[in-house]
Formats: C-alpha cells, structure tokens, sequence
C-alpha cells in the first residue's frame, strides 16, 4: 500500500488535489480510508491520467469514459468467468457449446 504523494509521484503530471478530486467524485476508490492505495487503484490512476493527460478527454466526458470502460472490465470478468465453467465440463458438454457458438455465428442476428 502507498499514500497519496508516493501515488502521485508515480504519475509525473498528477497532483494530490486532482487525485483527491477523483476520490470525491468516486473514480478512484481507495482500499482504506488512510486513504491508502493497493495495485489495482494504481492500475485505476494511471488509466485516469493516460485518458487525462494522453488522451486529453474532457473532464465533462470522463464520467461517460470511464463508466463504459468499467462495464467493459467487467464483462471480461464475466466472460472469464464463464470460460473457466465451460472448461470445466465434460468434453460432451463443450463440443455441444462450441457447436451451437459456431451456428450462432452462421445467422445473421435479425433471423435470431
């Protein structure tokens, strides 16, 4: 865990008020209320700064951004997730998935 001046000094354009910003607006969620910072809220700040400072989005669009990044993150959860179920089965049970995949892929989705 690191506080918040080690957190910044990671990210040369950050400062303590924009990272306590995103605190208060919830982008940023600290592990602890210190506040502290574990790996995966460095991983939350650095993808801040690249879509702040590289990419340049607007702080108006950032809330629009970043949700649609969290919904994406998480459906790769889920789909992990499921991979993981299905690899679990019999072979049976996986060739009659990939079988029905692959004729999914065959129709087109308005005769669905």
């Amino acid at each position: 865990m690191i506080d918040e001046r080690q957190l910044c000094s990671l990210f040369a354009p950050l400062e303590v008020a924009t990272l306590r910003h995103w605190i208060e607006v919830g982008w940023v969620r600290p592990a602890s209320p210190a506040p502290a910072f574990d790996e995966a809220d460095v991983a939350r700040v650095r993808l801040l700064c690249d879509l702040c400072y590289e990419i340049a989005i607007e702080e108006e669009a950032l809330p629009v951004v970043v949700s649609l990044l969290d919904q994406v993150y998480d459906l790769r959860r889920q789909l992990g997730s499921l991979l993981s179920a299905v690899a679990e089965q019999p072979a049976e049970v996986r060739r009659r998935l990939q079988a029905a995949i692959a004729e999914r892929r065959q129709t087109p989705d308005d005769a669905a």
